[in-house]
């Protein structure tokens, strides 16, 4: 008896002093594992975790109001004020229409992609299955609100033993009275419909990007067609309607419609690759090695360096002014290459160099910083396994400084520094020596701030990326790497997570 009202109670608990209903629950299971399933597909077709969650973050909220307007458009009697439709009036959010989610959802992505500038056929066969997923799970949520049901259950004592007790109580709408379950069957049939899809997407070569969005319509056009037929039948006045008209079924009619049409226009107007060769692609594309010039990359030293060679030349060319376009050519080279334009017989190369290594050592840590999203970028990326170096222009034992300062050192498997190198940047010596070392290199980028750091990485061979953040930038983009970011976290792109 206590699960019998359990199973009618639509509350499952109170939180705050606000009620948490079971339909809530339902929904927000079926998001959930839409997006466990989201991810693991993304990475696969090339798309990254951060454009995922943001877009459910955009997209989840939209599609709920688009569910709500829909129902209350067709239910205008009930709402007597706007609290009552956004569901402030102490009655929640009890009503939504899942196709006028559908819609406002599937308009929703449209509008993000392009924002993102993502391919939308990409996006929507991740979307695709999701709202399967969303619906499979949500329609429990009409099982603990006593809603979605059919006609009248002739042959009880086989409903019975076909189905377990806790549905078969609950679908006894009336002492003795019981009603198919029709939430069931929806859910079941959709559950099916994801098998498909789901198959599809691994087997059927011909399946084409985009296509999953068709098929879905298709397919919950019919499912929804069936089951309003039955609810149709239950009795209980659930269905909305415009007037005589069944507002569900004419708007599955027009999916049905659309989802083929949809598939046609595709295939002669916006041909896309099939999915099986994307998937592949990316595959033998994908990026798990990345290595990285560290000052002006990784580490923000910039007001350190300019210091420390306003410090040598103060002590040793008092009377020499270092103009902004001489103290920028002074960025990238190594010390010895800069400091071999001033050196005199008085006044060596090595003396320079010590003087700026003292200075910039002492003055290290209460200067540089770290590039935001630095760290937890390396972090990840070593969680994952991926394989990452530093290839530098300075000394090892300076780059070690700086890693150890922000706690980056664990993070690094290899550290190229000055002195392991005869030929330096654009030379690709340090990056080929930095690959040599791993032995399972698939794709490597070479990321940098630098002209020298994209050089260099062409020189070798794999593919580049410059920061936008740096003061050469639009030298940068004139060499045309692979890749341009605006910050550190968009490797994430690259890599797909």
């Amino acid at each position: 008896m206590t699960n019998l009202i359990l199973a009618l109670n639509p509350v499952a608990f109170e939180l705050f002093g606000r009620p948490i209903y079971w339909y809530a629950i339902c929904i927000l299971t079926g998001v959930i594992f839409a997006l466990i399933l989201g991810l693991k597909e993304a990475k696969k077709l090339g798309l990254w975790s951060d454009f995922i969650y943001t877009g459910l973050c955009i997209i989840l909220p939209i599609a709920i109001l688009g569910a709500r307007l829909w129902y209350v458009l067709f239910n205008l009697d009930e709402f007597d004020s706007l609290s009552a439709v956004l569901g402030l009036d102490g009655n929640g959010l009890a009503g939504l229409a899942i196709q006028g989610g559908v819609i406002a959802a599937i308009i929703s992505v449209y509008v993000y992609c392009k924002k993102r500038n993502v391919s939308v056929f990409k996006t929507i066969d991740l979307v695709a299955p999701g709202f399967l997923i969303g619906q499979i799970c949500g329609r429990w949520g009409n099982f603990f609100n006593q809603e979605l049901y059919g006609p009248k259950v002739e042959n009880v004592s086989l409903f019975k033993k076909l189905l377990p007790k806790f549905i078969t109580d609950n679908m006894e709408i009336k002492p003795g009275v019981y009603h198919h379950p029709v939430f069931l069957y929806e859910s079941i049939l959709n559950f099916i419909g994801l098998i498909l899809m789901l198959i599809l997407r691994r087997k059927y070569k011909k399946l084409q990007s985009g296509d999953l969005i068709g098929f879905y319509l298709i397919w919950y056009g019919m499912v929804r067609i069936f089951t309003e037929s039955l609810r149709s039948l239950s009795g209980a006045n659930e269905i909305l309607k415009l007037g005589p008209i069944p507002v569900s079924i004419a708007i599955s009619v027009l999916f049905i419609i659309c989802g083929i049409a949809y598939l046609l226009i595709k295939r002669f107007k916006f041909t896309q690759p099939y999915y099986q060769d994307i998937i592949k692609e990316v595959k033998e594309n994908h990026v798990n090695t990345l290595i990285f010039d560290l000052d002006g990359t990784l580490i923000d030293s910039r007001e350190l360096v300019i210091k420390s060679f306003d410090h040598v030349f103060f002590k040793y060319f008092p009377d020499y002014t270092v103009t902004d376009e001489e103290m920028d050519s002074f960025f990238g080279p190594t010390l010895k290459q800069t400091f071999s334009k001033f050196a005199t017989k008085d006044i060596t190369v090595d003396m320079l160099i010590k003087e700026y290594r003292s200075y910039n050592i002492a003055h290290h840590d209460e200067i540089v910083k770290l590039f935001p999203g630095t760290k937890t970028l390396l972090q990840t990326l070593h969680n994952k396994k991926y394989n990452i170096a530093i290839v530098s222009s300075k000394k090892k034992d300076v780059v070690m400084k700086g890693l150890d300062h922000f706690g980056l050192t664990k993070y690094i498997d290899i550290i190229i520094g000055e002195e392991d190198v005869e030929k330096h940047k654009p030379d690709p010596e340090g990056i080929n020596k930095a690959l040599a070392e791993f032995t399972n290199t698939n794709k490597a980028v070479y990321v940098g701030d630098h002209p020298n750091d994209i050089l260099a990485g062409k020189n070798a061979n794999i593919r580049t990326c410059g920061v936008l953040y740096s003061s050469k930038a639009s030298e940068l983009i004139e060499l045309e790497p692979d890749y341009l970011i605006n910050k550190m976290n968009d490797i994430f792109k690259i890599v797909c997570e």
